[in-house]
């Protein structure tokens, strides 16, 4: 009987070629054969594309590489998901470094019976020190935590879960995990199924927060996240998390932070569940107050991203109203820490 087949699809976009010396080979010499490789080039120019023909033409015989126009993170994935013929989906990132038996070992746990009820599934990341890649491989693996999937508080904040932590193993322990960073994501194909709206399967309002919101709508569906700390993957991180990106640093872009603000009222507004417990609510109530009051003082170019979350409610409904609640808020608020 043939192993499951996986569906690997990676976003290309200006600057991304520095990597792809290492991100790719590191795909395609996966010890997994029944894999299918989509790279969507969305530079304005389609110049890594053409890097691709100049510097690694063998790619083309392996992968199916592909020009398309800039989506963004949600609906660039959305168009490879669609042309998927897999039984998983890996949000996979172009600046980070696999292990060869990276795909074996994920499919291995999720085809095991008793995972059955997950639905996704994360490994553990970590940061990579590309710096010093090319001089040395190996020293360039940190033991620094990049993330171990998406956690949430009682007040509503999200963050990767041990970001910049050095790891001893703190978090091996978790089974069940919120979510997986919108960096590595493994989905399987009947769960994709299960919630999109439409042909999306990230909603394609959000360009930041877009894991956030599909773990949210997965975990009201009642299809757990599964955390893997064996598997190990690399990733030279570009933009920092989500509260540093709400402070007034020079090198996060405005559009940055305004994303990251609206994918964050998106996010409520299609997830908040009214049955939550008076603590969950008196909680995420007073964080909001507290950031909409730092915007206001810090940030006040920002507050007309809460009056374009408001003008999407309608749209925003029309997607809530689909969504699946298969789960009571006391299994969501579980997850919460």
């Amino acid at each position: 009987m043939q192993n499951p087949k996986v569906t690997i699809g990676v976003i290309l976009f200006t600057g991304c070629e520095k990597y792809l010396n290492y991100s790719i080979p590191s795909l395609l010499s996966q010890d997994y054969e029944n894999i299918e490789l989509f790279l969507r080039d969305q530079s304005p120019n389609h110049e890594v594309y053409t890097w691709l023909e100049q510097n690694m033409p063998d790619v083309f015989d392996k992968a199916t590489v592909q020009k398309g126009e800039n989506r963004m993170h949600s609906g660039g994935h959305n168009d490879l998901i669609a042309q998927m013929t897999g039984d998983y989906y890996i949000v996979a990132s172009n600046d980070m470094l696999y292990p060869s038996d990276f795909v074996s070992k994920i499919v291995s746990e999720l085809e095991k019976p008793e995972n059955a009820e997950y639905g996704s599934a994360s490994p553990k990341l970590m940061q990579w020190n590309f710096a010093l890649a090319e001089t040395d491989l190996e020293k360039s693996k940190t033991n620094i935590i990049d993330s171990c999937g998406i956690a949430l508080k009682k007040t509503h904040h999200f963050y990767d879960l041990g970001q910049t932590e050095e790891d001893k193993g703190q978090y091996d322990n978790l089974i069940d995990i919120f979510g997986a960073s919108g960096a590595l994501t493994v989905l399987r194909k009947s769960a994709i199924d299960q919630i999109k709206y439409e042909n999306e399967i990230y909603d394609e309002l959000l360009h930041y927060k877009n894991d956030v919101e599909l773990a949210y709508r997965m975990q009201w569906a009642g299809m757990k996240c599964l955390f893997l700390p064996d598997i190990v993957v690399y990733h030279d991180r570009q933009v920092a998390g989500d509260e540093n990106m709400l402070k007034a640093r020079k090198n996060i872009s405005n559009w940055a932070k305004e994303s990251s603000v609206l994918g964050h009222q998106v996010t409520l507004m299609k997830n908040y569940n009214k049955g939550y417990s008076p603590l969950v609510k008196l909680e995420t109530s007073l964080y909001h107050l507290a950031k909409k009051a730092f915007i206001t003082i810090r940030e006040p170019s920002l507050l007309k991203i809460y009056k374009k979350a408001k003008d999407l409610t309608p749209e925003v409904n029309k997607k809530k109203e689909k969504m699946q609640i298969k789960v009571k808020p006391a299994r969501i608020e579980s997850l919460m820490r």
